[in-house]
């Protein structure tokens, strides 16, 4: 009985896995529709890990996705009516690299990523790429869990943008402006010593106005947390990168900002004294006159 028992089970996690094992096989093949989970492959743990190549001319953007996935270890989940919304979705009738000819049957294709020359770059600079690129279809990667690495494609204009604000993850001030060109949503609180929170709120939002409608994925949003010292800055990652450099260039004590007013107070101080000056010398030239 143990024996017929031990043999189900193992007859049952071959068969679980047979599936994984061969979409590993075959990454390059996309499901037409519905959602499509990009499976990593685990690379060696002793094996120093190669750089990333974005290789120059014409790429699917699905297939870029899978690729960078399975170098970044990340699981990115992709639905095909989220790439449908940036209107270069599938049904574009194309060949890849030339125009279709006469009466040629054309695959469908999604949208198309197009490099001139290739990049060659890490672990880091690869996301931040991927971000970029979808960034630039008006798509948006999301953090479903970003402990176990699940991801998720999700259109800046779709039925479903709301959700790319509302799932940014927690950063520091550090990390935003450690890597100032990634695309993700985030969210920070920068605490300022020197320059009043509230102030620095309304006087930065013109810098910023421009971004998009408050209720727009690609805008940025800065607030007040009811204090002082505290200022919420929350939107694409590159975005509030700017933000944060800004507020902590302008964090200094008023003795090394010098206002307008202040130096203007200084210039004519200086004049008077002149004047006064040439004043006591006329009176002294007067006086020798008589």
């Amino acid at each position: 009985m143990q024996a017929f028992v031990t043999v189900a089970a193992t007859a049952l996690a071959l068969g679980l896995s047979s599936p994984v094992v061969s979409q590993q096989q075959s990454p390059g093949k996309v499901a037409p529709a519905g959602k499509i989970a990009m499976q990593p492959t685990a690379p060696a743990a002793t094996a120093k890990k190669a750089p990333f190549v974005f290789e120059a001319g014409e790429t699917e953007l699905l297939e870029l996705v899978e690729r960078c996935g399975s170098y970044l270890q990340y699981n990115i989940l992709v639905d095909s009516s989220e790439l449908a919304t940036t209107g270069r979705g599938r049904g574009g009738g194309r060949v890849r690299g030339r125009a279709p000819a006469k009466n040629e049957p054309v695959e469908e294709t999604g949208p198309i990523v197009n490099l001139q020359l290739p990049v060659v770059t890490d672990h880091d600079g690869c996301e931040e790429l991927l971000s970029s690129m979808l960034w630039s279809h008006g798509l948006a990667l999301v953090a479903l869990d970003e402990q176990k690495a699940v991801y998720e494609v999700l259109s800046r204009n779709g039925p479903r943008q709301r959700e790319i604000a509302m799932s940014g993850v927690r950063r520091t001030p550090e990390q935003v402006l450690a890597r100032p060109m990634l695309r993700s949503y985030v969210s920070t609180v920068v605490l300022l010593k020197h320059i009043n929170a509230q102030l620095a709120n309304n006087a930065l939002r013109p810098f910023f106005a421009s971004s998009g409608p408050s209720n727009s994925s690609g805008a940025l949003l800065i607030g007040n947390l009811g204090n002082k010292t505290s200022i919420l800055v929350s939107g694409p990652q590159f975005m509030v990168a700017s933000a944060v450099k800004l507020l902590l260039e302008a964090d200094v004590p008023e003795t090394e900002l010098p206002t307008l007013i202040e130096k203007r107070f200084e210039e004519l101080a200086q004049q008077n004294r002149a004047l006064r000056h040439r004043i006591e010398v006329l009176e002294q030239q007067v006086r020798a006159g008589k």
